[in-house]
């Protein structure tokens, strides 16, 4: 006798396989920083790009292409 497997466990088993199998690609840091100790100030978050080197603060960013 030949069973088969219904064709959405099937679909489902595959979709679980290969969302796994990406799972495991991610790039992972060799070291992660320590914590900030307590009573200094965390740099992050912050404005980027940082608007004291902004070369051109009046301008809002653009695309770079101008029309006539």
């Amino acid at each position: 006798m030949n069973r088969r497997l219904p064709r959405s466990l099937t679909l489902t088993v595959l979709a679980l396989t290969g969302a796994l199998a990406l799972a495991g690609c991610g790039k992972k840091p060799k070291f992660v920083d320590s914590p900030v100790p307590e009573g200094q100030v965390d740099p992050f978050p912050r404005t980027y790009p940082n608007p004291s080197q902004d070369p051109k603060p009046a301008k809002p960013a653009g695309s770079g292409v101008q029309f006539p």
